[in-house]
């Protein structure tokens, strides 16, 4: 587990895993009658990733994935799949071997058409671009240790805007670095954090919308931020809390043109919550708190672990875990405002914790999680 705790930033061969499958719809009684047309059948299989987490999960479109095995015992290497998860391979790249000693804990596509897969490599790379256009992938290393403090963490998430303009944040620390084009060299972002807290704030998660990064993370004991750039040259933050009553971990975040969501949990009461935008996430008042409580079964405790939202389908999914037990958590909204629990929808069989998923604009939502768990919904 990342050591960690709730903050969000905006800068300017697939065997069978489980033989169930259901209906997922609004309501949460799997009969496909919830509201925007979602419905439709999810269908289990794995993923090669195995442990007790997926780390990084990636589609390019419902059929081209990537998923990557990241920070768990067995954590090396990178698999593709272009049949929607029935079937993964590792991808052929030149130089060859260099993703198979990789352990990636995230995985996306920029502007430049190019992937890119943070993590570590036993080559001290950090940071690692990808030609996905034909194989064998053309590979370059585009950030790797320095030697230094400041540049030698394992990377955690990495984003990059159309500019070149990229940050990379540290797995276990506080620490990031940031460049300010493709050409720039790589420069020391610690301490960005210092006039929201001078003891340090950690990124768990960045994701990309439009010429803006946005970020989720914290540490246990802090409340939940939003971090807006402040416009400056550089790398900077401005401050914005949105709950003084909510201490613990934001693990995830998405971004799109309806605003922004992060999931996490409260770790004062062992309950799972995520928290929802207005269009503008400066305005406080715009944002809606999910208190997973009021919906997971029995009230038992909870913990969101991905977030995810497509306004074309008018689909939002919040996965993660009923941590109590260790069996995975799927709630739905098919309007962006009330969600309900569809976990047993999902799958007649004990669905394992699940950690980061995609929706498309025609509904079909994929999600990846423990044990080399991956689930489809087909509308």
């Amino acid at each position: 587990m990342r050591n960690a705790s709730a903050a969000f930033f905006i800068i300017g061969g697939g065997a069978m895993l489980a033989c169930g499958s259901g209906t997922g719809d609004g309501d949460g009684d799997g009969d496909g009658d919830g509201d925007g047309g979602t419905s439709g059948e999810w269908t289990i299989t794995a993923h090669p990733c195995v442990g007790n987490r997926t780390d990084t999960l990636h589609f390019d479109d419902p059929s081209t994935g990537y998923v990557g095995c990241g920070t768990t015992t067995a954590g090396d290497g990178l698999f593709q799949t272009t049949d929607g998860g029935q079937t993964w391979s590792a991808p052929t790249t030149a130089p060859a071997g260099l993703l198979e000693t990789f352990r990636a804990t995230h995985i996306s596509r920029s502007d430049d058409g190019n992937l890119y897969i943070a993590g570590t490599g036993d080559d001290n790379s950090r940071v690692i671009k990808a030609d996905t256009s034909a194989e064998p992938w053309a590979l370059e290393i585009v950030f790797e240790g320095g030697g230094k403090t400041w540049n030698n963490f394992q990377v955690g998430s990495f984003a990059r805007l159309r500019s070149g303009f990229a940050v990379a944040e540290s797995l276990t620390g506080v620490g990031v670095v940031y460049r300010e084009n493709d050409d720039a060299e790589w420069q020391d972002g610690y301490g960005w954090w210092s006039a929201v807290d001078p003891s340090g704030i950690q990124i768990l998660d960045m994701a990309v919308h439009g010429d803006n990064i946005y970020g989720a993370g914290s540490r246990i004991t802090q409340p939940p931020y939003v971090f807006l750039s402040t416009g400056a040259d550089g790398f900077g933050f401005d401050a914005l809390a949105l709950s003084e009553a909510v201490a613990g971990e934001m693990w995830d975040v998405h971004a799109d043109e309806d605003g922004v969501i992060v999931g996490g949990v409260d770790q004062n009461r062992d309950v799972g919550v995520a928290y929802i935008s207005g269009a503008d996430p400066t305005v406080l008042s715009g944002w809606t708190e999910v208190d997973i409580s009021t919906i997971a079964a029995d009230n038992r405790s909870t913990w969101i672990r991905g977030v995810c939202r497509n306004p074309t389908a008018r689909l939002t999914v919040l996965i993660g875990e009923y941590s109590s037990l260790s069996d995975g958590l799927v709630l739905r909204s098919d309007d962006g405002g009330a969600f309900a629990d569809i976990t047993d929808a999902v799958t007649t069989e004990n669905l394992p914790p699940m950690h980061r998923c995609q929706i498309f604009d025609d509904g079909t939502v994929v999600m990846a999680g423990a044990n080399g768990a991956f689930a489809r919904l087909t509308p």
